[in-house]
């Protein structure tokens, strides 16, 4: 008990040294002092979202982190054509082409709905929490991203697992390289 726990303080105690800049460089970096009667207004940086297509309606996304997290994408449009990206730890590796139907589309708009899944934030996110994995879902153009102390939508993601899994999936030719 005692070795492992010796060996990640050293890495933490490694980490924190190495990566540090020296005083001369932060120095460098910052910016000069601004005058009394002036007034700095810095805008705080927005997070970078993926634009929603309008003919998108179900885009389902589990995001990868430092174990054995299932990472893809899928998404289905307003045809019923879908795509799915294997990332990793997933059996499926590489970019797949199906086709769903109107009713198995309505079945995950049912369970959003029954989940109240449009009355929810559009993000449940402690960027100071690292190594976990998020889930990022858009239907209908409403998207949640849940990562850290967000909405129980096990019934929502399990339904969408379930969904790719009935899909007859055909590969691409990317896939075959």
């Amino acid at each position: 008990m005692m070795r492992p726990l010796f060996t990640f303080t050293l890495i933490l105690i490694l980490l924190a040294v190495f990566s540090c800049k020296s005083r001369k460089d932060l120095e460098k970096d910052t910016l000069p002092t601004a005058q009394a009667d002036t007034v700095v207004v810095i805008e705080p940086v927005k997070p970078v979202e993926r634009p929603t297509e309008k003919s998108e309606v179900i885009y389902y996304e589990r995001s990868a982190c430092f174990g054995t997290c299932p990472s893809f994408i899928f998404t289905v449009d307003s045809e019923g054509k879908c795509n799915f990206k294997g990332r990793n730890f997933v059996d499926m590796i590489g970019d797949y082409k199906g086709t769903v139907t109107e009713d198995q589309v309505n079945a995950i708009r049912l369970q959003a709905l029954t989940l109240g899944y449009d009355t929810l934030q559009g993000r449940y996110d402690q960027p100071m929490v690292s190594d976990l994995p998020s889930t990022i879902t858009s239907i209908d153009g409403k998207r949640v991203l849940n990562r850290y102390n967000g909405p129980n939508l096990k019934l929502l993601y399990n339904s969408l697992d379930t969904l790719i899994v009935r899909v007859a999936w055909e590969g691409l030719e990317d896939n075959k390289k």
